[in-house]
């Protein structure tokens, strides 16, 4: 008697793909190629966000720059789409982009990038008076 199970019953749960799992049978060129485009993709989204939104008062770009902080300078991070392992497909040492990425950061926030607040032009109008 053939027994079929379902995947409910199983006796195995499904686990967390390793790395090693995720880029194995992905080392040609060819293979590698859309996976590494995404990957760049997501390592420049990552950048831009950070780049341009520490300084930023909208709330949707604060929240782009401290997720993309978070994403970049998480060392325990894991998965094939961690900045790790993103940094080692693409042959990038992360903790050099890091480095980098905080001098950026350091040099905009104490030069003269610093944010100017204006104001908007005042106009001054002289009331005439009708003269009698």
């Amino acid at each position: 008697m053939i027994r079929h199970y379902d995947y409910l019953e199983s006796p195995c749960e499904p686990e967390s793909i390793l790395p090693s799992q995720f880029f194995e049978g992905r080392k040609t060129k060819e293979a590698m190629e859309p996976v590494g485009r995404l990957m760049l993709a997501v390592l420049a989204d990552a950048v831009r966000c950070y780049q341009t939104g520490f300084d930023a008062r909208a709330t949707s770009r604060r929240q782009a720059f401290l997720e993309a902080e978070r994403w970049l300078f998480d060392v325990k991070a894991d998965g094939p789409f961690s900045f790790e392992n993103i940094c080692s497909a693409l042959d990038i040492t992360p903790d050099y982009l890091r480095q980098m990425l905080r001098k950026r950061r350091a040099k905009k926030l104490g030069g003269a990038c610093v944010p100017i607040v204006r104001r908007s032009p005042v106009i001054l109008v002289k009331r005439m008076t009708p003269s009698r």
